[in-house]
């Protein structure tokens, strides 16, 4: 299982933004959520994502690569703190941030507030300039297996489609009823 403190992983707001030519999007940490959100008209938030949006474009990024940039991100945030000690603790799965947590946390919390279509799409797609992040942090990690593997398995399955959220569980589990067992069936 992947044990967490949701008040302090989830954002106490789930946001959708609408951009132009009323497209939706979901924003996940490292993959252009920045960028999107300086595009967004409009912000929809939780019980009104149901309402006021149709399929909604959530872009993925290959997990190792997101992982990698994640951490960075969450040293460069936490200088203060020593770095031996968080890239511990985050490699063994018992520290968890917005920004390398995996995706399919992200899109759990969209679905406790939308059961709508989403379309899954590759990050590298997106046709908008995309911000970079400039860190002096640039270190490679070794990520929970389990995290990458439910990321990636969504990533080559679902990538240019589009399906339910519940769909992407049921997918989950009669491919790898560990994963399953491990990331989702306790949530």
């Amino acid at each position: 299982m992947i044990h967490y403190n949701s008040k302090l992983v989830y954002p106490k707001l789930c946001a959708v933004f609408e951009l132009p030519a009323q497209r939706f999007v979901y924003p996940i940490f490292k993959n252009a959520s920045s960028s999107l959100e300086e595009l967004s008209v409009r912000k929809i938030y939780n019980s009104k994502i149901n309402d006021s949006t149709r399929t909604v474009d959530v872009y993925w990024r290959e997990a190792q690569n997101r992982f990698n940039s994640g951490v960075n991100t969450y040293l460069q945030h936490n200088k203060l703190l020593d770095t031996e000690t968080i890239v511990n603790l985050v490699e063994r799965g018992e520290l968890i941030n917005r920004h390398f947590m995996p995706q399919y946390m992200w899109l759990w919390h969209l679905y406790k507030h939308y059961t709508g279509t989403v379309s899954i799409k590759d990050v590298n797609s997106l046709d908008i300039p995309v911000h970079t992040n400039q860190s002096k942090f640039t270190g490679s990690f070794v990520a929970p297996m389990h995290w990458i593997d439910l990321d990636n398995l969504i990533y080559d399955e679902f990538v240019g489609k589009t399906t339910v959220i519940e769909e992407i569980n049921e997918y989950i589990e009669s491919k790898s009823r560990v994963l399953y067992n491990k990331c989702i069936a306790q949530e």
